[in-house]
């Protein structure tokens, strides 16, 4: 019988993008998606577990969903493998699904599978491409939770992305959780799958997900190849974790800053003006000043326009969960303010020359009423007031930057 479900999706573009196939399906089995609780006969939420304080919040959201034992619950994503008796306790009633449980969970509520058919952000589509990975960081609970690297297949993806782009998606979200090692099951490469995909039919640009640099080492020329599509945003995002060598030993990542400042240094002189985003954790165990202090030198000398940083947060389960000793939590937090403060510093310097410049960009979201966000090829953020036709390439004036993008105004024409 159909109900009315709200799904609701935390965590990572992975994930976000798991829910959407998930939606997929329920819209075809006839079911109605909503969006606030009290319209909802059942919930779904697919749950991130990546860190301590992401964990109490989907715990404290689990709990909300308990309180009416009338209606099915189902708790999908990361969550149900890292602490399932943790959501049993609090939800005796929910039903646990893994990150590879989609199918079953649709099962559950009568529908089946279906491929993401739904832009469902603006113009922006999502398209996992692959889940679990090849590494074995020692901080990581997310590689106990989705296990080993799991490929699509190109036939698969392709039929996919021409879905998406036929719903009207334009910026298509390739991801993973190491799209560099994409293809490694299948043996193949991220360069056979972006040569499959950039032969659909429709104007689409594809952003490819986060890269851990040990892939990017191991497969550079196929990346590399990849890279080189027209159909693909020069956007790398290569999370590097942190500065010193002696910390990425203990992080179990498998390669060195040299390795990282190479990759760097090779991407951008094939794709100037590239869009570099990195990853930093503060307050890894051990971490001394001086080893925080290689990890702001680092940022100076890469300078990437985006740092996400995260304060470390010790997963049962994990290597690092009995390292010591431990960074003090105030210490931690300082760490996190100070590397923040470079993250904006970093950005305003990469974006201020930019005043000025006329460049095409691609429309893909409305962000607050009134406004479009566009993206140049080479993935740099431009807003401006008005509604620019979504999905479509537009001229536009760069006047400015704000903390974390570029101020722009549209010209009249658009192609």
């Amino acid at each position: 019988m159909p109900m009315r479900i709200l799904v609701e999706a935390y965590g990572c573009t992975l994930n976000r993008g798991e829910a959407d196939e998930f939606i997929d399906g329920l819209v075809e089995a006839g079911h109605e998606p909503v969006v606030s609780q009290e319209d909802a006969e059942a919930f779904v939420i697919f749950t991130c577990g990546v860190i301590d304080t992401t964990e109490r919040r989907m715990l404290r959201k689990i709990g909300e969903f308990s309180k009416e034992p009338e209606k099915p619950l189902l708790v999908c994503g990361c969550l149900s493998n890292i602490c399932p008796d943790k959501i049993r306790k609090i939800a005796p009633h929910a039903m646990l699904f893994g990150p590879s449980e989609q199918i079953n969970a649709l099962k559950s509520l009568g529908a089946e599978w279906r491929p993401n058919k739904t832009a469902r952000n603006g113009a922006v589509g999502i398209l996992p491409i692959a889940t679990g990975c090849k590494g074995s960081c020692t901080y990581c609970v997310t590689r106990n939770a989705r296990g080993a690297l799991k490929s699509r297949t190109p036939k698969d993806l392709r039929q996919r992305l021409g879905a998406l782009v036929n719903s009207g998606a334009a910026e298509i979200q390739l991801c993973a959780q190491d799209s560099a090692v994409y293809g490694a099951d299948l043996g193949i490469g991220l360069g056979e799958l972006i040569g499959t995909l950039e032969s659909v039919n429709g104007d689409f640009m594809m952003r490819i997900g986060m890269m851990n640099p040990s892939g990017v080492k191991t497969n550079s020329d196929n990346i590399l190849a990849a890279y080189g599509s027209h159909k693909v945003f020069k956007f790398l995002h290569l999370p590097v974790q942190s500065g010193s060598d002696s910390v990425l030993e203990r992080m179990g990542r498998r390669y060195t800053v040299e390795d990282f400042s190479n990759i760097v240094r090779e991407f951008r002189s094939r794709f100037p003006g590239l869009t570099l985003s990195t990853d930093i954790i503060v307050g890894f165990p051990g971490e001394t000043d001086d080893e925080f202090l290689e990890s702001m030198k680092l940022m100076r000398a890469a300078k990437p326009d985006i740092i996400n940083i995260t304060r470390f947060s010790s997963r049962p389960g994990t290597g690092a969960h009995t390292m010591k000793p431990k960074i003090i939590s105030r210490k931690i937090k300082d760490r996190s303010k100070i590397m923040t403060d470079l993250r904006f510093e970093l950005t305003g310097e990469n974006y201020r020359d930019m005043a000025g410049m006329a460049v095409r960009a691609l429309a893909t979201e409305r962000k607050v009423p009134g406004t479009t966000l566009l993206r140049t090829p080479e993935y740099k953020p431009v807003v401006v007031d008005g509604e620019a036709e979504l999905g479509k390439w537009h001229s536009v004036e760069i006047t400015g930057n704000a903390r974390a993008y570029l101020s722009g105004i549209l010209n009249d024409t658009s192609d």
